[in-house]
């Protein structure tokens, strides 16, 4: 995690008998406008968590957002992509989540509906399902839908866009 690291880095060269006090500056200033992005994530990532009511209303699930989010971090420590260290987030809660249910408090017929409910996608499909699965279906459903909605809003346009450009006409168009 080498963002992780900047701060030891800092430390280090702040005791150097040739630090540039201009340069250590920008890396403070670097280091914690990073941190304040990195807080922010976190924020979104546990107001997500707590708007889905799994940790408070399944009270047999690992409670592991924090856990994802640090491992995202380590994924995505470029400042540049906290959507995607929000979404890891809640997938791997949701995973953690959908395991628990499986492995700690599923019934065999309970998650036999379960599954069923999550392989035909249908909303309607839960009315047979436990609350608790209820629950679980709906975090998992309205956050999968938000994600693909987020993808087909904001990154199928910029995708689209990238593989119509001409890389060699535009670098005529600058040149003159």
């Amino acid at each position: 995690m080498p963002r992780m690291e900047a701060r030891w880095f800092i430390e280090v060269y702040q005791r150097s008998p040739d630090m540039n006090p201009l340069l250590l500056d920008l890396a403070k200033l670097d280091f914690n406008m990073v941190q304040a992005i990195f807080q922010e994530d976190l924020k979104h990532a546990s107001m997500w968590w707590k708007g889905t009511g799994l940790g408070k209303n399944l009270r047999f699930i690992r409670d592991r957002s924090m856990e994802n989010f640090l491992w995202t971090t380590g994924v995505f420590f470029q400042p540049q992509y906290g959507y995607f260290r929000r979404m890891t987030t809640q997938v791997g809660s949701l995973i953690t989540t959908i395991d628990d249910v499986y492995d700690v408090y599923g019934t065999l017929d309970e998650l036999e509906l379960f599954t069923d409910a999550i392989e035909r996608w249908d909303i309607n499909a839960i009315e047979q399902l436990p609350d608790y699965m209820k629950l679980c279906f709906f975090a998992l459903h309205n956050s999968t839908n938000q994600i693909a909605s987020d993808i087909f809003q904001y990154w199928i346009p910029k995708i689209q866009y990238t593989e119509n450009f001409e890389w060699g006409k535009e670098r005529e168009h600058w040149r003159g």
